[in-house]
Parts: structure tokens; C-alpha cells; sequence
């Protein structure tokens, strides 16, 4: 797999053209600028806020991917550190830290703090403990801590997590505010729209990511995955690399996490829950785990399925302003679970690790092929 150019590592390209070399970084400013109007059209989505969770989603299921599909270990319980950075700066701005009054903004930066760095330390002691197990071993020993956390969680301790309810109120700092459910930013006299920061976020992680994945370290994970025994005879420390690539998927996903918890305005049990964590697998799988973009597919494929199919009932032909025919498929799409996992079984079974986005590749290689011989 190779970050730079979206192929297979076997079939890296020896003198890689200068788009070649940077086609990713540019391929998500375009899908940061595109995404939102395309989904808020009448003719999809209709309507902008589901963008934001679509780029906080995406985040986190590539951050899994960086374990997974370029590492090769399957972690079932990915979901707590996800659920680190939900929790935590709720927890810290709805309680204050230290002398710090709760609400400000210097509380919940200073509880994102906390999260990456309790996600940090959290991350890297559970890796030392497990990396060394085995692959199976490793997805049972991430499903059963998750597990734990999850019920500590639900346990409510001090009163701190809001047990089953969650936390849902006085979690946001002063600077964000909210009307008619959007949100926006109050920063140095300026109100920016909350996308806008997700979007940086996220092109600033996902760029970080980008460069781990390309650089020796990254070209080190991917030979681990495709064969660690041979790693480990050219003298790499196959542990040490284990290691680091968890605590990095740990802290991004935890930074996914946060723009959750602003977005949701709040923390829910459900985000450290075992589906969560479940979802984030079938995402990576349907869309890819061979590709940068793969994850980003997958979770874009699963929540425009789960929001289009769930909310459209009746299909206008051709608009709903002209309709000539009008066809009501709410009772079949009651069922819309079913038509993804048909979906997801297809990817799974002709091409598991290529997924959504290398059948997207293969078709536009074909279509350029025709036309340059044209």
C-alpha cells in the first residue's frame, strides 16, 4: 500500500510524477470543498450538518486503518479511544480541572489536553502489554478492555460520565455557540462556521497521517503486515513498531473524538460502545484497507446509505417539482441495513482488501485507458 500514489506497495511507480507525489493532500482539499454542497443538495441529503459528522467519521476510521490496514492488527475495541476524547473534555468543562472554573475556554483546551495525552499514555502501556500476543489475541485482548472501559462508563463513577443518559448539558466551552442547531465558532471577534474547523482538523490530521504512512516508518508497518517474520530476520524491532503505530492511531482517534463531542454537544455511552467500534471495521473493509482513501469511502458509503436510505421514502421522477412518476419505497427501505450488507458481503468476497475505492480505481484506469487510445 502506498500513501503517495494509491497503489499496492508491490507496484510502487519508480519515478512518481510531481502529481503523483501529492495527489492525496490535494484530493482532500477537494473533498473538504466539495463534500458539504454536494450532501446538502435537494437531490441527496438535503441538508448540511450530517458533512461535519461525515469528516469526523471519516477521521477516525482512517486513524483505524493506520493499525489495521497498514499494520495488519484488528483491533475490536477501537471505540475507547474514541470514547477518550468524547469523554474527557466534557468531563473537564462541565466539572472544571484543578483551579480552572468549568465552562471556559481555557477548561476545555485544557481537557483536549488531558484526553490526548491520557489517550497517549493509555494507548502505549495497553500496546506493550498486547502487541506481543498474536493477531487474534491482540483483537480480543482491545475488545475486552474496550468492554471494561465501556462499563466503568455506564457505571457512572463520582458522577462523572452520566451513566446510560450520557453527558448532555453545560459540556460546551464559551466559544462555541448554537442556533437552530448549527454551530458556530466565536473566535478574535470573528464567528466561523463549525465545518470550517472540522475541515481544518481534519486536513491537518489526515495530512499528518499521510506523511506517517509515506515515510520509512510507514514503509516499515507495511512490510511488518505483509510479513513480519521476514522483518524481524533484517533486524527490525517489530514490537517497537507495533507500539508506536497504536499509540498514533490511538491519539488521532481520540482528536476525532473531540470534534465529536462539540459536534453532538456532548458525550453518549454509545460512542464507546462495541458497534461503534464494529461499524469502524465494516467501514474500513467496505471502502478499502489497501488505500489512503479507503476508509475515507467506506465511511463516507456507510452514513450516505444509512442517511439517504432511512430519510427517503418516495422517488420523484425526475424531480419532486416535475414528478411524472412517483414510487414509494419506504416499506423496502425499512430494510436498508440489509441492502448494505449486501453490499459489504460482495466487497468482502470478490475483493476484501481493495474494497468500494479499488473498484473506483480499476473503472477510471479503464476509462483512461480508452480514451489514451483514442
Amino acid at each position: 500500500m502506498s500513501a503517495d500514489s494509491e497503489t499496492p506497495a508491490s507496484r510502487v511507480p519508480d519515478t512518481p510524477s510531481a502529481f503523483e507525489q501529492y495527489r492525496i493532500p490535494l484530493g482532500l482539499v477537494v473533498l473538504v470543498l466539495f463534500l458539504r454542497p454536494v450532501v446538502s443538495s435537494d437531490l441527496l441529503l438535503g441538508f448540511e450538518a450530517i458533512a461535519n459528522r461525515m469528516l469526523i467519521i471519516m477521521l477516525f476510521v482512517a486513524a483505524f486503518n493506520l493499525l489495521f490496514g497498514f499494520t495488519g492488527l484488528l483491533s475490536f475495541g477501537h471505540a475507547m479511544f474514541f470514547g477518550f476524547g468524547v469523554y474527557v473534555p466534557a468531563i473537564v468543562v462541565l466539572n472544571g480541572l484543578g483551579g480552572l472554573a468549568p465552562g471556559g475556554s481555557v477548561t476545555f483546551f485544557a481537557g483536549v489536553a488531558l484526553a490526548l495525552l491520557s489517550v497517549g499514555v493509555f494507548s502505549y502501556l495497553l500496546a506493550l502489554l498486547i502487541v506481543g500476543k498474536g493477531e487474534i489475541y491482540f483483537a480480543l485482548l482491545t475488545l475486552a478492555v474496550s468492554q471494561a472501559i465501556y462499563f466503568i462508563a455506564l457505571r457512572d463513577p463520582w458522577g462523572l460520565t452520566g451513566g446510560s443518559n450520557g453527558l448532555t448539558r453545560g459540556t460546551l466551552p464559551e466559544f462555541v455557540e448554537q442556533t437552530r442547531g448549527q454551530i458556530t465558532i466565536q473566535a478574535f471577534g470573528a464567528s466561523v462556521d463549525w465545518y470550517w474547523v472540522v475541515a481544518v482538523v481534519f486536513l491537518l490530521a489526515m495530512s499528518g497521517l499521510w506523511q506517517v504512512v509515506r515515510s520509512p516508518f510507514g514503509r516499515t508497518l507495511i512490510a511488518i503486515r505483509d510479513n513480519e517474520q521476514l522483518a524481524r530476520a533484517m533486524g527490525i524491532d517489530t514490537t517497537r513498531y507495533k507500539v508506536w503505530s497504536l499509540t498514533f492511531s490511538g491519539l488521532l482517534s481520540a482528536m476525532a473524538g473531540v470534534l465529536l463531542e462539540i459536534n453532538n454537544s456532548g458525550a453518549a455511552i454509545e460512542n464507546l460502545g462495541v458497534l461503534t467500534s464494529g461499524d469502524t471495521v465494516l467501514m474500513a473493509v467496505l471502502g478499502g484497507i489497501n488505500y489512503f482513501f479507503g476508509p475515507i469511502t467506506g465511511a463516507f458509503t456507510w452514513l450516505f446509505v444509512e442517511d439517504f436510505l432511512t430519510d427517503f421514502e418516495v422517488w420523484h421522477i425526475p424531480t419532486t417539482e416535475l414528478a411524472i412518476v412517483s414510487v414509494d419505497l419506504g416499506p423496502a427501505l425499512q430494510f436498508w441495513q440489509f441492502f448494505l450488507g449486501a453490499l459489504f458481503v460482495v466487497v468482502v468476497l470478490t475483493s476484501p482488501e481493495e474494497g468500494i475505492w479499488g473498484y473506483v480505481r480499476t473503472l477510471g484506469a479503464g476509462v483512461k485507458r480508452r480514451l489514451e487510445e483514442r
